[in-house]
């Protein structure tokens, strides 16, 4: 009774935030993800099968978390074709070790040990001749040093700021503002014990944990040209000829794309969080509405319940929460949005966001940082706007665009897709000697 009254107060919250429909959505992607689980073949120690890599992601290898693994399983969902395929992922009890390879799935399961023993369990069970850590998620500084101790191939792929700091969106606590790759260690310490258990001279005994780590590793993967260059100028001794960018793409999307036009109707798209810039969407849809009725907003995405009631707030603002993985191109058109307002704080390492929005023909204004305006200056279809000035040049770049018309988007050949991110992973383990050479 205990669990069926949390999962009804659960649900309860989750309709209140973020509506009926998202919540419908939530249940829907949670009895996929039993089905997926209950179609794959247990096995016992011994009889998952080999492979050369072991992937690892330190969350749920989930489509409903968003970011990370997403992107893994789009990716992955290629890669089985042409290897077998490894992931290793913290499950309900302990650690999931999961086999594909084509129309095979088997499945084994864990205890609840640390990282680095669940990762030589995995090893141990499949002959892998390397680890692939899919991010830092998980991962404590101890961990980190024993893997880079460990003397297994080591592939890292970095997503976030997590090298840099714990604080992998690299918001300053309180001030809840971009820290700007903060150096000053004693400005770092005031900001992390906000929220971790740290001691003086954490921060750069981190920080030089992970360097190591990235220093020792056979290959480091980032999403974007921009989060390469970031870490190359602040890591010294990396090696270049070990630093890959491979940009993870979207699928692509069985919708009408949307055709130069007006600008009537604009969309907060995204997660609801700070780091999002959730505060600003506030200010600039003030800011708008005050100029008169002539623009619809929408405010499309989950996440922090206090921030999606405040957006509630918003007279004339329709508040539409979470949405099924691959799905936003379709929310997008159904809503007819004509601009979608991507406001993150801090430069983002990828955006898979934009590359969503753009396969629904939606431009987008964001701030000119990170590598979403990286891939705006290079492809166009948005408007980018100073980080400097904030608020009140977003709600420019609307007025202006409201007063025109939406700039064209990319077409879909040049958007990036998981196949090719597939492809290159695939090139990357051959040029490693994980695979053989010329492999299908």
């Amino acid at each position: 009774m205990r669990g069926i009254r949390h999962g009804l107060t659960t649900a309860w919250r989750v309709v209140r935030a973020e509506g009926l429909r998202s919540a419908v959505d939530r249940a829907r992607d949670r009895l996929a993800e039993r089905g997926e689980r209950r179609r794959a073949v247990t096995v016992a120690p011994g009889g998952l099968g080999h492979a050369p890599v072991v992937n690892v992601v330190g969350m749920p290898l989930s489509s409903r978390l968003g970011g990370v693994p997403t992107q893994l399983r789009n990716r992955l969902a290629f890669e089985s074709e042409e290897r077998a395929c490894v992931t290793l992922s913290p499950g309900a009890a302990g650690w999931r070790l999961e086999y594909v390879y084509g129309p095979e799935r088997r499945v084994l399961a864990s205890g609840d040990v640390p990282p680095v023993e669940a990762i030589r369990w995995a090893m141990g069970e499949t002959g892998a001749d390397a680890v692939h850590l899919e991010g830092l998620a998980g991962m404590t500084e101890n961990d980190l040093g024993a893997l880079a101790r460990q003397g297994a191939r080591l592939v890292i792929s970095v997503h976030d700021y997590s090298v840099f700091c714990r604080r992998t969106h690299l918001i300053e606590r309180p001030a809840d503002r971009f820290c700007s790759y903060c150096r000053d260690l004693d400005r770092c310490h005031v900001c992390l014990r906000q929220d971790f258990d740290v001691q003086p001279g954490a921060q750069a005994r981190y920080r030089e944990t992970t360097a190591d780590l990235l220093r020792a590793a056979a290959a480091v993967v980032f999403p974007s040209r921009f989060l390469r260059d970031a870490h190359v100028d602040r890591i010294p001794g990396l090696d270049a000829s070990r630093l890959w960018a491979i940009e993870p793409g979207t699928p692509p999307a069985a919708v009408d794309r949307r055709g130069a036009a007006e600008v009537r109707h604009v969309a907060w798209v995204g997660a609801v969080q700070v780091y999002k810039g959730a505060l600003l969407f506030e200010e600039v849809v003030r800011q708008l509405q005050a100029d008169g009725p002539r623009l619809r907003w929408s405010a499309l995405g989950g996440g922090d319940a206090q921030l999606l009631a405040r957006f509630r707030m918003l007279s004339g603002v329709a508040v539409r929460g979470y949405w099924r993985s691959g799905t936003l191109p379709l929310v997008l058109r159904r809503r007819a949005v004509d601009l979608a307002l991507l406001l993150s704080v801090t430069p983002e390492a990828y955006g898979l966001t934009l590359d969503e929005c753009w396969r629904a023909g939606v431009p987008a204004v964001a701030f000119d940082h990170g590598a979403m305006a990286e891939r705006v200056r290079r492809l166009g279809g948005g408007v980018l706007v100073p980080p400097a000035e904030g608020v009140g040049g977003i709600a420019r770049a609307v007025r202006q665009l409201a007063a025109g018309s939406a700039p064209a988007v990319p077409t879909a050949e040049l958007l990036p897709q998981p196949r090719q991110a597939a492809a290159a992973h695939l090139e990357l383990y051959r040029g490693l000697g994980l695979l053989p050479a010329g492999s299908a």
